[in-house]
Parts: structure tokens; C-alpha cells; sequence
């Protein structure tokens, strides 16, 4: 274990003294920030309304049903609510008994057409038959698009980065000659594997949190995260594995990440875009399973089954994959 670990320390030295490999380990931060300020808030896609305190709670009830809901003691109160930079319309009721709407009147979309048919409904006998009739309905999306998508994109890309930390860091062994002076030394092969193995593991699974939590993503299971995560982390150790002992140096390393990012890409757009009838087509891709598991995490429909089953293909077809490079592998190393 203690070999393991120095093997572990080692490459994470490595990786916060080199640019490039430093840069690898903090892009996918980076991209989560700047996708961070093209989601909406939940303020910017839904309606919001500013009700008198004085309001009876019927009304409160009413406005309820299509929106947020601020309640806020008098007009000068209100009319300070809504010169403020989000959308919000503000109502109170006179003395009279009519319904005073209040606005900048630079809203969007249909901002005084809602809260008038609200008004509406509720100024109108429930006997009348003129009286309009509404149904809510959902189509169980309870996110942007651009928040599922975006997400599980970038821990993908962090899962696929931990790969490209290993690979470039057995090149710098290579052409430092550190794996040949390994070889003599007590540290069996397996001890170097499992220590690389750490960086792979450790490294994604942190930044997979982190993602997260930038992104405001609280709402997932982050124990079938985890699960997906570290399932997905095999295949990208093989990448590093790869990517290190084909690369004569970083120039070609990165040449060979390079052609690796078309199977992710291709693996990816093809799970968002495809019909799930062409799906079919993509099942030899372990990364295609990552995909769909971090899809469902993240829209919060994955079951437990559904979990087993990506993370079992998932390891299954990395297998296969391994067994195919096994000999380039132990070669590589053993050089």
C-alpha cells in the first residue's frame, strides 16, 4: 500500500507542477463556472408575483397555482419590489374593491395577460358558464435542458480528463526512463497499475462533486453518482493507459487524446440526439452507458436497476476492451 501510495503522490506532484496537466485537472471546473451563468434561475422561468399583505388568502392561493409569490406590506412596499431588475408584477386591491395591477412595464412574454385572467377567475361567479376552465399538466422536465445536458457532459469530460493525467504522466516516466528503473526495483507492475489506478478513481469523483455544486444540482442521489463516476473511471484508466504507452511524447500524447475525444464525442451526441430506436447502435460503448446514467442522475429518473445495469455494461464492455490491449499494455510497461 505504501508503494501504491507514493505512486499516487507522485503523479499528484507531477500534475500541480505541470502547466498542462494542471490545466487538464481544472477545465472541467472551469467550464461548470461559465455553464453556471447560462442557466436560468428558477426566478427567470417562472411567473412572480408581488400580493398585499391586506389580500384575502384565497387570492394568495390563486396566484400560487402559477407562480412565486412574494407577500409585501403596502404599495410604496410593493412598487419597490418591482422597479427591481427581475420581472415581477405586483397587485393589491382598492378600496373599492377593484384589483390594481402594478408594473414597470417592461416585462416579458405575457406578464399583464396572466395575472388579468387570474384576476379574472377569481372575480367570476364559479357558476357562470362563461367562467374559464384550466388543467396543469406536466411533461416531467424539471430543469433546463442545458443544465441536464451540460452537466453530465462535463463530468464526463472530467471522467475522460483523469485518463489523459495518467497517460501524459507515464509519458513523462517514459522519456525520463523512471518505468525502466521501476522495473528492477521491488515495485511488482500491479503496485504501479493500482497507484495510477488512485488518479483515475480519485480525482473525477472530486470533481464530479464539485460540478455539482457550482451548478446547483441538489436535488440528484449522490450515491448512484458515485457509483456511475467510479464504474465509469475503468474505462478512462485503459485511455491513460493507452494514450502513455503509444505517445513517444506529449505532442503525440495529445495527438492521440485527440482521436480518442471523436469516440467520446460520437458516444455522447449520439446518446442526446439519436431516436431511441438508433440507440441500438451504440451499445458497444461503454461510454454511451456513462452517458445515459449520468443523464438520469442528473433529471433525477434513474433507479437502482437502472444504475446496476449501466455500471454492468459499463464494466463489462472495458473488459473486452482490456483483454484486446492487455499484451500492448504489459509490452508498453515492461519496456
Amino acid at each position: 500500500m505504501k508503494r501504491i501510495l507514493s505512486i499516487f503522490k507522485r503523479d499528484f506532484k507531477s500534475s500541480v507542477r505541470e502547466f498542462l496537466l494542471l490545466y487538464i485537472i481544472i477545465a472541467p471546473i472551469l467550464l461548470a463556472v461559465g455553464l453556471r451563468f447560462f442557466i436560468p434561475s428558477v426566478n427567470s422561468i417562472s411567473l412572480q408575483f408581488a400580493l398585499d399583505s391586506k389580500l384575502d388568502q384565497r387570492v394568495v392561493e390563486e396566484f400560487s397555482r402559477y407562480g412565486r409569490v412574494e407577500i409585501i406590506d403596502g404599495i410604496e412596499a410593493i412598487k419597490s419590489r418591482v422597479n427591481k431588475v427581475d420581472d415581477i408584477v405586483g397587485v393589491m386591491q382598492k378600496e373599492d374593491g377593484k384589483y390594481q395591477l402594478i408594473m414597470e412595464g417592461n416585462e416579458k412574454g405575457n406578464y399583464s395577460f396572466i395575472p388579468q385572467q387570474i384576476i379574472s377567475n377569481i372575480t367570476t361567479d364559479s357558476q357562470s358558464v362563461n367562467k374559464p376552465s384550466i388543467a396543469f399538466s406536466s411533461i416531467g422536465i424539471n430543469m433546463p435542458p442545458i443544465a441536464i445536458y451540460g452537466s453530465s457532459s462535463i463530468i464526463l469530460m472530467a471522467i475522460i480528463f483523469s485518463g489523459m493525467v495518467i497517460g501524459l504522466n507515464i509519458i513523462e516516466e517514459k522519456e525520463a526512463k523512471t518505468i525502466e528503473a521501476l522495473n528492477v526495483t521491488p515495485m511488482q507492475r500491479l503496485e504501479f497499475i493500482a497507484g495510477k489506478c488512485l488518479t483515475a478513481f480519485t480525482l473525477p469523483v472530486f470533481q464530479a462533486f464539485i460540478i455539482i455544486w457550482i451548478l446547483k444540482l441538489n436535488n440528484l442521489n449522490y450515491s448512484m453518482l458515485l457509483i456511475m463516476t467510479i464504474a465509469s473511471s475503468f474505462i478512462a484508466i485503459i485511455f491513460g493507459f493507452l494514450i502513455g504507452i503509444l505517445s513517444s511524447n506529449q505532442i503525440a500524447g495529445i495527438a492521440n487524446f485527440k482521436f480518442l475525444l471523436l469516440f467520446v464525442s460520437a458516444s455522447f451526441v449520439g446518446a442526446v440526439a439519436l431516436p431511441a430506436s438508433m440507440q441500438k447502435f451504440l451499445y458497444w460503448s461503454p461510454l454511451y452507458w456513462s452517458t445515459i446514467g449520468l443523464i438520469n442522475i442528473v433529471k433525477n429518473t434513474a433507479s437502482w436497476l437502472d444504475i446496476w445495469t449501466y455500471s454492468i455494461s459499463i464494466l463489462g464492455l472495458t473488459f473486452i476492451i482490456f483483454i484486446m490491449f492487455k499484451g500492448k499494455i504489459k509490452k508498453g510497461l515492461s519496456a
